[in-house]
């Protein structure tokens, strides 16, 4: 039968010299085995060195290795038939530097080195081996690459130097325990790379996580316990779909990112141990370093999983927050609306109503009653919200300008375009435009009007090509607009058109619980520090018919605040401005009422229309035109 080392046998020969090649062989593949199976250095180091020991024929070896600058005895072998104490016990104490002995020669050569006479070889080993009849030796060094790892000296009782073939056979064997050596280094320094990243997460608050192909986790650091109320020993092996059962729901693109190292960020939702949800933000990336012959060449992953529950939750809450606030600072002061009587609740139930839809709406009532609050009211609370409120007051638009302050007009289109106008219809498309006064506009124009609401498209003046706009159409009176249709002083198909929501506003005498609520408010708008009402001035604003309604409280309470005395109100400071007089007043008709009004505050203003204006909350243009109707009834000043 032949052996796995006849290869080895010269052509004819069958010598004893053959036979111990083939052992020397039989031990080389022994050495590998070990090599293969161990995992310690230190079990390992006693086998290696018997096992080639005996295969060379020498009864003694000494394993070297660096330490710093030096040469240290690791560990020693030796058969039973040597009787070499006090060498072997010098041996393990001494350190040898660069040429010192036959491992100090191999370091500085990196050479193997071989000495069949150590007496004629004075630095070969120490003098006590002469007297331990130690007679031959050789050295071969351990390296990896370029690197000297240390080296494993052979000594016999004989003169013996071994053959080529042999001599190569143990280089070999020794270049495994220099591979079985950096791998053991290697596996050591990965332990304590682990060792160190293990702390480091567990310091960290994020929960870090790796996971193989399949998704299984492998590694995770202290913090799961603090936001999935797992220990880490629970995860082990187990799933990610367990912390995030929505996990498998996501898109495929995310998954392969994962599995191809593409870094990768989601917001997703989480499960507590208790059941209780989270909201997580999950990245992975590369781990670096996976992908090698100790880990069988498996890919991972390593992610971090934020827990970011309460920024969702602040989130949220901000949100809601900013949209209240944004509902404040959006809305005019001197435009909120009070509503403590029922007349007025019930208003505002049907104004919030209509707010969420996109039909016409019509706000009716007497002037000065807050038709514009609620036309704003109803912008605010509604989708528009965010978009333009465009406000334009009809009975203050001449025919002749009606067409170019409504739909705009191009440059040179007629003396003074000096530059392209939008108009009011394009300046609110998309969100709110606001017409008070619209039973004031003139009758000619009402057809061009209706065109635009009906086919939501404009041609401004001097153009040639229609333009679309879609804004949400409010208008506002103080006529009942169907009467006026009957007379033919208002088109009816255009009444039908804007009145898909009626909204009629009630005058302040029939909401007089609302009349100190907004007496005080209008006292807070007007005064720079707190004042009052006292009881009698209180008790005569609740006894007045209010023929002016809400903005003749209003312009009471301005011009109070004014020429009060103290911090508080007295009745004999309330000086009605449209008679001058006190207590209940004779009813009029509402046109002489607001003349009487009028010129009472432009009197008050010195004759100033622009602070008039302001005090009566109409647009100067209004005021004077008003005015102008007056003059030429002979009941007032010209304008």
């Amino acid at each position: 039968m032949k052996t796995d080392s006849e290869g080895l046998k010269p052509e004819g020969a069958d010598s004893p010299g053959h036979a111990a090649l083939a052992n020397r062989m039989a031990a080389h593949i022994e050495v590998m085995r070990v090599l293969t199976e161990s995992d310690s250095l230190h079990e390992l180091t006693p086998v290696i060195l018997r096992e080639i020991s005996v295969a060379l024929g020498f009864e003694l070896a000494i394993l070297w290795h660096v330490d710093g600058a030096e040469l240290a005895c690791q560990e020693v072998w030796h058969a039973e038939s040597v009787h070499a104490d006090n060498f072997i016990a010098k041996t393990r104490g001494v350190r040898l530097r660069a040429g010192m002995g036959l491992p100090g020669q191999v370091w500085e050569s990196k050479e193997p080195v071989w000495v069949d006479e150590t007496s004629s070889h004075s630095a070969a080993i120490t003098p006590s081996a002469a007297k331990d009849n130690l007679h031959s030796a050789g050295c071969i060094p351990i390296k990896l690459k370029d690197e000297f790892l240390g080296a494993i000296e052979f000594i016999s009782q004989s003169n013996q130097l071994p053959d080529t073939k042999i001599q190569e056979l143990m280089l070999a064997s020794v270049t495994q325990v220099g591979l079985f050596i950096e791998r053991n280094r290697m596996a050591v320094e990965l332990k304590h790379c682990e060792e160190r990243y293990r702390i480091l997460a567990d310091l960290e608050t994020s929960v870090l996580v790796t996971i193989d192909e399949d998704f299984d986790i492998s590694f995770v650091n202290k913090a799961v316990a603090e936001v999935f109320g797992y220990v880490p020993s629970e995860l082990i092996g187990k799933n990610l779909t367990l912390l995030i059962p929505e996990y498998h729901n996501q898109d495929l693109a995310f998954k392969q990112s994962v599995k191809t190292h593409t870094s990768a960020s989601i917001e997703i939702s989480g499960l507590r141990k208790n059941g209780a949800k989270l909201n997580l933000e999950v990245a992975f990336s590369k781990f670096q370093g996976t992908d090698g012959a100790y880990t069988n060449a498996r890919k991972y992953a390593t992610g971090v999983i934020h827990d970011i529950t309460e920024k969702v939750r602040m989130q949220g809450a901000l949100q809601e927050t900013e949209q209240k606030l944004k509902s404040i600072l959006s809305t005019n002061p001197s435009r909120m609306v009070i509503a403590e009587a029922p007349a007025m609740r019930g208003l505002i139930e049907r104004v919030k109503k209509a707010a969420v839809s996109y039909a016409p709406i019509l706000i009716q009532g007497e002037t000065g009653s807050g038709k514009e609050c609620i036309a704003h009211m109803i912008h605010h609370q509604s989708p528009l919200a965010s978009r333009a409120f465009v406000a334009r007051n009809c009975a203050a638009i001449p025919s002749s300008l009606f067409e170019s302050e409504m739909f705009g007009h191009k440059k040179g289109s007629f003396t003074g375009a000096d530059k392209d106008r939008k108009g009011a219809f394009l300046e609110a498309d998309g969100g709110t435009l606001f017409l008070d006064e619209i039973g004031d506009l003139e009758y000619s124009v009402q057809t061009k009007l209706l065109r635009a609401i009906q086919e939501r498209s404009i041609l401004p003046v001097g153009g040639d090509k229609e333009i679309p706009v879609n804004p949400r159409i409010i208008c506002a009176t103080n006529k009942d607009l169907l009467e006026c249709a009957k007379k033919k002083e208002f088109r009816e198909d255009l009444y039908y058109r804007l009145v898909t929501v009626l909204l009629v506003v009630p005058p302040l005498r029939q909401r007089r619980e609302d009349i100190i609520p907004l007496a005080r408010h209008f006292i807070g708008l007007a005064s720079a520090w707190t004042r009052t009402l006292s009881e009698e001035a209180e008790q005569l604003l609740l006894n007045y018919d209010w023929p002016g309604n809400v903005r003749e409280l209003r312009s009471l309470m301005d011009q109070s605040v004014i020429f009060a005395a103290g911090n508080e109100i007295q009745k004999e400071e309330l000086i009605f401005p449209m008679s001058g007089r006190k207590g209940n007043t004779p009813v009029r008709s509402l046109s002489n009422v607001e003349r009487i009004h009028i010129q009472q505050i432009l009197k008050d203003c010195g004759g100033n229309k622009t602070e008039a204006a302001k005090i009566l909350g109409l647009a100067r243009s209004t005021l004077v035109l008003k005015l102008k109707v007056y003059a030429e009834e002979g009941e007032g000043e010209k304008a």
